[in-house]
C-alpha cells in the first residue's frame, strides 16, 4: 500500500493575546510541519507582520482598540490572505460578527491537531478557488471591456448588472448610471413600428437566443439613431435562470454599404436593359415616323385617313421620346464638374423649393457653415436636388401626415473613403417600399427621376441612400465628395463662423461672391431683393450677423429681421462718399471682404469688452 502524500507546509502568522496559548498553537503548527513566521497580540502587530505569511490564525478577541475582525478585514484588503478565526466563544452574535471579514475557517478552542490541520488545508483550498474565480472574473471583465460589440448583462427581472465600454459608447450611458436600471430604459430599441422593443423578456420566455431583426434601431441618449444587429440569450445554471445577456453592434455602415451595392446592381441591370430596349426600338420607331410622314403627305386630301395617320405619327413621336429617356438612363452623361457651395445652391433654390410644396407644408433649412464646397456638375446637382424635393413633396401630399414637414440639412461627413458633404432630406411621410425608392418605375420622366438622381450622384463619386426616418417618416441622404480649396484669403473672426446676408439682383455676382466668401470661411446667404432676403432670414435657424444691401433696402430688411437677431448689423452699398458702415460702388470682392472682416472684428472686440 503506497504511503500517503505528506501534507504541504505553510507560513502561518498566529494572532493571540494570551502568551501561553499563542506558544502552544505555534508548537502544534511546527509539529505539523508548518513554519510560524510570527506571533502578534494586537491588530496593529498582525497587520504589520501579515505580509510574511500565507495564512493567518486569528483570535477574534485580542488586546487593543481593534479586535480580530477589524484586523482580518484590513489584512484581506491589503494582502488578500486567508484568515481562520480562533475563539472560545461560539455564540450566534460572535459568528455574525466574524462573517463580516469573510473568514476561510472557524476553529473553536481548545485546538486539536486534526482540526487545526484540516482547517488550514480547507482554508488554503478555499482561498485558491477564490483567487481563481477572481482571476477569471478579471479576465472576463477585460474581455468584455475590449470587445467591439456592446454587452449588457441583466437580472431575471430585466435590470442591468453590467454594461461594457462598447455599450456605454453606443447607448450614451455609463455603467454606473445604468446599474440596476431597466434594460429598456438604457437600451432603447425599435423594430418596425414598435418603439419600445425589448428582446430580453422574449429570450427568457423562449429559453433560447433571440436574434434582433435587420430593421432594429437603437435610439442613443444623445439623439443618435443607429441600425444595430445582435441577439439576447438567457443565462441558466442547474435549471435556475440567472438573467440574460444582450449583445449588439452598430451595423449602420454595413447596412448602408449593402444597400448601396444592391441599389447600384439593380440600377446597372435596369440601365443595361433600358439601353438594350432603346437601341432595339429606336430604329423601328424611326421607320414608323418616316413612313407615317410620307403617308401624311400623300393622303393630305383625305381627311379620314389623314387623322388616323396623324395619330400614328404622334404615337411614334411619343414612343421616340420614351426610348430617348431609356437610352439616357443607360448611358453616361457628359459632366462639367465645378467647385461650388452646396449651401449656396440650396439658398438660390429656396423659393423654388417653397413653390414645389403644397400649402401648409412646413419647410426648414439647417445649412451647416462647416459643410464646405463640393466638386460636381452644377446643373446635374441642381436637378438632383429638385427631383428629390419634388418627390418628397409629392409623397407628403399623398400622406395623411399633418402638418406635413420637410427638413433640409447639410453637414460635413467624414467616411473611411474620404471627406463628403451630406445633404439630408427628412420628411414626415412614409415611403411604401423605401428599399427600392431609386429603382426606375416607368419610362416616364417621373418614373426615372430618382434613378437619374442616383446615376448623377454616382457619376461624381458620391452616394445616395434612403431609410425610414423618425416618427414614421422618411430620410434621404446624398453624399457628394468635398472639394479642397486653397488660397491666401483673409481669415474671418475666429470662434463662431459669421453669417452674412448679401442682397444683389445679379445672379452671377451673387454666385461669385458666395464662393469667394465661403472659401474665406464665412457663411454667405444671397438674395435677389429685399423680399427674398427677409424670407431667407426668417427661414434660417441660427444667428445672422450682417446684411449687405443697397442703402435703399437695408432699413426694411433690418426692421424685419432684428426681431429674431437683435445684434444684426448692416453694411450699406452707396453711390456717394461712404460712412463707417457703408461701402461705395463699384467695389472689388477683396475690398468687400476686408470691410466685412473689419466690421466682424470690431463687433467681436466690443462683445468681449
Amino acid at each position: 500500500m503506497p504511503n500517503p502524500e505528506p501534507a504541504r507546509s505553510y507560513k502561518v502568522l498566529v494572532v493571540e493575546d494570551e502568551g501561553l496559548i499563542a506558544h502552544d498553537i505555534a508548537g502544534r503548527l511546527e509539529a505539523l510541519g508548518h513554519e510560524v513566521v510570527g506571533i502578534a497580540a494586537t491588530a496593529e502587530e498582525a497587520i504589520a507582520q501579515a505580509a510574511q505569511a500565507e495564512i493567518i490564525l486569528m483570535d477574534i478577541r485580542i488586546d487593543g482598540a481593534r479586535d480580530g475582525v477589524d484586523a482580518a478585514l484590513e489584512i484581506r484588503k491589503l494582502y488578500g490572505l486567508p484568515v481562520i478565526f480562533l475563539t472560545a466563544h461560539a455564540d450566534r452574535a460572535t459568528l455574525e460578527r466574524a462573517k463580516q471579514a469573510g473568514p476561510f475557517g472557524y476553529i473553536v478552542k481548545p485546538l486539536g491537531p486534526a482540526s487545526l490541520q484540516t482547517g488550514i488545508e480547507m482554508a488554503i483550498a478555499k482561498h485558491q478557488v477564490e483567487r481563481l474565480l477572481e482571476q477569471r472574473e478579471a479576465w472576463l471583465r477585460a474581455v468584455l471591456a475590449s470587445v467591439a460589440d456592446a454587452v449588457v448583462v441583466t437580472t431575471p427581472g430585466g435590470r442591468i448588472r453590467l454594461l461594457n465600454h462598447a455599450g456605454e459608447r453606443l447607448t450614451g450611458w455609463t455603467e454606473a448610471e445604468a446599474a440596476d436600471e431597466p434594460v429598456h430604459k438604457i437600451v432603447r430599441l425599435a423594430e418596425g413600428g414598435d418603439e419600445g422593443f425589448d428582446p430580453v423578456p422574449l429570450a427568457l420566455l423562449r429559453d433560447a437566443p433571440f436574434d434582433l431583426g435587420r430593421r432594429c434601431r437603437l435610439h442613443a441618449r444623445d439623439g443618435r439613431e443607429l441600425e444595430v444587429e445582435g441577439s439576447a440569450a438567457p443565462v441558466r445554471v442547474a435549471g435556475e435562470t440567472l438573467g440574460a445577456v444582450l449583445t449588439f453592434r452598430d451595423a449602420s455602415a454595413a447596412h448602408w454599404e449593402e444597400r448601396q451595392l444592391q441599389q447600384s446592381q439593380r440600377l446597372e441591370a435596369a440601365a443595361r436593359l433600358a439601353a438594350g430596349a432603346a437601341a432595339e426600338y429606336t430604329h423601328l420607331i424611326g421607320v414608323i415616323r418616316a413612313r407615317s410622314e410620307r403617308l401624311i403627305d400623300q393622303f393630305a386630301g383625305y381627311s379620314s385617313a389623314l387623322s388616323t395617320l396623324e395619330e400614328i405619327h404622334n404615337a411614334a413621336a411619343a414612343a421616340d421620346r420614351i426610348t430617348r429617356r431609356l437610352a439616357l438612363l443607360g448611358s453616361r452623361q457628359a459632366t462639367h464638374p465645378e467647385t461650388f457651395s452646396l449651401n449656396g445652391l440650396l439658398r438660390r433654390l429656396s423659393r423654388v423649393i417653397e413653390s414645389a410644396a403644397a400649402d401648409g407644408t412646413q419647410i426648414g433649412m439647417r445649412l451647416s457653415p462647416r459643410a464646405g464646397q463640393i466638386r460636381a456638375d452644377v446643373a446635374q446637382t441642381e436637378a438632383a436636388v429638385m427631383n428629390l424635393v419634388t418627390h418628397a413633396c409629392k409623397t407628403l401630399a399623398d400622406s395623411p401626415a399633418h402638418p406635413p414637414q420637410l427638413q433640409i440639412e447639410t453637414s460635413p461627413a467624414d467616411l473611411p473613403g474620404g471627406e463628403y458633404v451630406s445633404l439630408t432630406l427628412t420628411y414626415s411621410a412614409a415611403e411604401p417600399d423605401i428599399d427600392r425608392l431609386f429603382d426606375p418605375e416607368s419610362p416616364s420622366e417621373a418614373g426615372i427621376a430618382l434613378a437619374m438622381v442616383h446615376a448623377a450622384v454616382a457619376e461624381c463619386g458620391g452616394y445616395l441612400s434612403a431609410r425610414p426616418g423618425p416618427n414614421g417618416g422618411s430620410r434621404i441622404e446624398m453624399l457628394i465628395p468635398r472639394a479642397r480649396t486653397q488660397g491666401l484669403l483673409p481669415e474671418p473672426v475666429p470662434h463662431r463662423i459669421p453669417t452674412v446676408l448679401f442682397v444683389d439682383p445679379h445672379d452671377l455676382v451673387r454666385l461669385d461672391l458666395h464662393n469667394y466668401f465661403e472659401a474665406a470661411g464665412y457663411n454667405l446667404i444671397e438674395a435677389a431683393d429685399s423680399d427674398e432676403a427677409i424670407a431667407l432670414g426668417e427661414m434660417r435657424e441660427g444667428d445672422l450677423d450682417l446684411v449687405i444691401a443697397d442703402a435703399s433696402m437695408a432699413p426694411r430688411i433690418l426692421e424685419a429681421l432684428r426681431r429674431a437677431n437683435p445684434a444684426l448689423q448692416a453694411l450699406r452699398i452707396v453711390d456717394t462718399e461712404p460712412g463707417p458702415q457703408e461701402i461705395r460702388r463699384p467695389f472689388t470682392r477683396q475690398t468687400l471682404l476686408e470691410k466685412v472682416s473689419a466690421m466682424m472684428s470690431a463687433r467681436m472686440a466690443s462683445a468681449v469688452e
